[in-house]
Formats: C-alpha cells, structure tokens, sequence
C-alpha cells in the first residue's frame, strides 16, 4: 500500500503498545504474518462481516449488493485457548444469516484498532486481517454443542439469545477458508497460506483442540 522506510519502519514501531487495552497476549513481532493474523483472531471481539444482500431492504439497495455487518466471534473456549476457527451465533431472522443461506461465501475483516493502536486504523502499522471464504451453520450436534461453549466462554449474555430467538453457531470451517489479506506494516500484504495461519498460534502458551 505504501513505500517502505526506516524512518517510517521504526516510526511504525511505536505507533502500537504492546500493553493495549485487553490483550490476551503479547503483540506478534510484524515480521511473523501468520501468527500476527491469528493473533487479531484471538484477540477480537468482533469483527465486521461483509455478505451479499439476499434481497432489497434497509441498507440493501438492492439484491446481490454487498453489505456489512458487525459479529461478535470466539475462536476457542475462553482466553487461553485457540483454534483460528471463526466462530459466530446468529439468529434465523437475521439479515446475516438469511444473506449466508443463499450465498455463504463472504468476510471477515479485523482490526487492531478495535484493541487499541496509537495510530489511525488506516496507518498499516496498525494491523488489519480479511478472511475471505464461506459462513455455514455449525452441524447439530458434537459440533454445534462445543461451538456454543467457544461463544459462551467469550460472551456469556448469548446463554440467554437462544431459546427466544432461535439463535444457531456459525463457522467458517478451515476447509471453508480460501484466502488471507493482511497488513501489519508499510509495504502492501503480507501473503498467508491457510497451511501457516494453522501452524501459527496467537501466543506460546496458546493451548490446542
């Protein structure tokens, strides 16, 4: 996105605080693309989720327009754990889920911002990840039971969303994700394979699934 510099390298490196509001752990050195990717996951509340609108209303122009929206996530069973698996719980009347029924593929998009970055979110020191891939409801089950326990352990007030609304877990299943725009420092994308955002851990006492 733009030239590299060492006047704006070193600049770049204090434009963050490694002791930010609520990190779980320590920010990845700039360098190391994947485990800085899985980091921004661990580390979010939310993110912003881009679908296509399944059809005209607010905020929906009209159909097959892309559209946002903002989603809470866990990607694992509290704090110390992660999977990079993007976890989300989504009602049946939500325009969201109606929007991923009919065309699943879509994005995540995280910033370091939302964690506390001294720097405009825009400035690439800054760290910013899209996951690109699809949204599918989480099979009934094993499956969709440990999900609902990643979700709860970060947001417990979804406990009390389900029986009144029809709440469901969603994921984008590894085999669901295509592909990775990150910038974390001058000088464009960082490329990342699906392979290395899964060998990547957020932090080194991360505990597996």
């Amino acid at each position: 996105m733009f030239a590299a510099s060492p006047v704006l390298i070193v600049t770049s490196l204090i434009a963050w605080s490694p002791q930010a509001l609520g990190h779980i752990f320590p920010r990845p050195p700039w360098k190391e693309s994947a485990k800085m990717a899985r980091w921004l996951v661990h580390e979010s509340d939310y993110a912003v989720a881009s679908t296509t609108c399944s059809s005209v209303r607010m905020g929906c122009a009209f159909k097959g327009q892309a559209t946002g929206d903002i989603m809470s996530l866990s990607d694992g069973d509290g704090v110390a754990h992660s999977t990079g698996i993007v976890y989300t719980y989504l009602p049946d009347l939500e325009d969201s889920a109606k929007d991923v029924a009919a065309e699943p593929a879509m994005t995540f998009t995280f910033s370091e911002k939302a964690l506390g970055c001294n720097t405009t979110a825009e400035d690439p020191p800054c760290g910013r990840l899209t996951i690109a891939g699809k949204l599918t409801q989480v099979p009934e089950g094993t499956l969709s039971k440990t999900a609902e326990k990643y979700l709860f352990s970060r947001h417990p007030q979804m406990k009390a969303w389900g029986g009144a609304h029809n709440f469901k877990a969603y994921w984008m299943a590894k085999e669901n994700i295509s592909s990775f725009f990150m910038i974390d420092m001058y000088g464009g994308a960082a490329p990342i394979s699906i392979e290395e955002y899964f060998a990547a851990s957020p932090g080194a006492s991360t505990i597996y699934a």
